[in-house]
């Protein structure tokens, strides 16, 4: 099987927008064992994508095109295949009534352009979006090659080729096998250091295979199983990933393909019946914005100040340059706001006095964690980071939601890897 993908999209053509998309599809049929040798941008434009298919049906079985697929004039994906295969576009009835549902639920009139996001080829399996209106499709071509078209947004496409495009391409393309995906999440540890640890397996191994990838605050190991049925491949996953664990566990935090660092505190949280409160000086606010982006229940974060210094009548100065007494003060601070905020978890973060490390962009910043509940229980610890300010805000608040979420679990610290 030799397949093709074709990113339409004319913001993608000239650097506008990053294609994360076409590297996403074309790790899935590498790991599938779908060969592709050509990937291909176009805009929106008719005659460019009618060539690219012109292309594209000469030399491959599977045409994947992504984008295109939206309400917009220019959005001229499906309409030229549709002409390029000479089948007729028609309405999904699932996604018309969600679009119907949706207009009425806010009070807007429909658009006529609108009806264009529920059309989908003849003959094709439509390809439900859970994420959005624009609806896919499946072909099987019984005279040429496959097409599968997808929409643009990632956040939209990737759950749509995960939840939907790869059990039908395990049935079709892989001899009736099951494909089973597990997405693991680590923070904590690089990239390079976490593939080491587990070099092993990596080289090894067979059935489920193994990828690492680096994301901003985190490393995702992907395990993808095949077998003749979902419990079987689903327990090679399992297996697989109990003997990774076995080998980087302490920085294991979750699983799932949407899961965040967030959503597990948030759900931890939920699920002790515990609420918090914070004292972000360094942070400004974003560990509690972040967690209250997440939570379903409202009441679980019951405040916070934003660098408020009346609690310990310093001014955010002199709490923020205090070198020598770092873990006093925030040990102090914990204990304050979990007592004034009545929450069951105080948690407070501070930093000293930044210092230069040779780059304007780059600052070493030593922040202190402290975090206190209502069994007087008291966790203090600290970090160095050294990346620009901005990245180092972001870095801590994920380390703050990490020592929530080690506290609810009982578990112990570890060093940074």
């Amino acid at each position: 099987m030799e397949a093709e993908i074709i990113s339409v999209g004319t913001g993608l053509l000239l650097g506008q927008i990053t294609d994360t998309n076409r590297p996403y599809i074309a790790r899935a049929l590498h790991d599938m064992g779908i060969d592709f040798h050509h990937q291909s941008i176009v805009g929106d434009n008719e005659k460019s994508i009618h060539a690219a298919l012109k292309l594209a049906v000469s030399r491959a079985k599977l045409i994947i095109m992504i984008g295109g697929l939206g309400p917009t004039t220019d959005d001229l994906t499906k309409q030229v295949v549709s002409q390029f295969i000479n089948q007729p576009l028609i309405p999904d009835s699932y996604t018309l009534s969600k679009l119907k549902k949706w207009h009425d639920d806010v009070g807007i009139e429909m658009a006529d352009n609108n009806y264009r996001q529920a059309l989908f080829l003849k003959g094709a399996v439509p390809l439900k979006n859970d994420f959005g209106f624009a609806v896919g499709s499946f072909y099987q071509n019984s005279i040429g090659p496959d097409f599968l078209l997808l929409p643009g947004p990632s956040w939209e496409m990737e759950p749509m080729f995960d939840q939907h495009v790869l059990p039908l391409f395990a049935k079709i393309y892989c001899h009736g096998q099951v494909l089973s995906s597990l997405v693991m999440r680590y923070f904590g540890i690089g990239e390079s250091r976490l593939s080491q640890l587990i070099d092993g397996l990596i080289v090894n191994q067979t059935n489920p295979t193994i990828k690492t990838y680096a994301k901003k605050h985190e490393v995702i190991i992907r395990l993808k199983a095949t077998s003749s049925s979902e419990n079987k491949a689903n327990n090679l996953n399992k297996k697989m990933a109990t003997q990774i664990n076995q080998l980087v566990g302490d920085y294991f935090y979750g699983v799932g393909e949407h899961s965040t660092l967030e959503k597990v505190v948030a759900q931890l949280l939920q699920e002790e019946e515990k609420t918090i409160a914070m004292t972000e000086v360094f942070t400004r606010g974003l560990v509690q914005s972040t967690l209250q982006n997440v939570v379903s229940n409202t009441e679980l974060v019951t405040g916070g100040f934003n660098g408020m210094s009346a609690l310990l009548d310093l001014t955010d100065d002199e709490i923020e340059l205090s070198g020598d007494n770092g873990a006093e003060l925030v040990k102090s601070l914990a204990k304050l706001t979990q007592k004034r905020l009545g929450a069951n978890i105080g948690l407070a973060i501070l930093a000293e006095k930044p210092e230069s490390i040779g780059h304007q962009e780059y600052v070493n910043e030593k922040v202190w964690f402290g975090l206190f509940d209502n069994q007087q229980q008291l966790i203090v610890t600290s970090q160095i980071f050294a990346k620009n300010h901005q990245d180092n805000i972001e870095e801590a608040t994920f380390v703050a939601l990490d020592l929530v979420r080690r506290h609810l679990i009982h578990q112990d610290l570890v060093e940074r890897a």
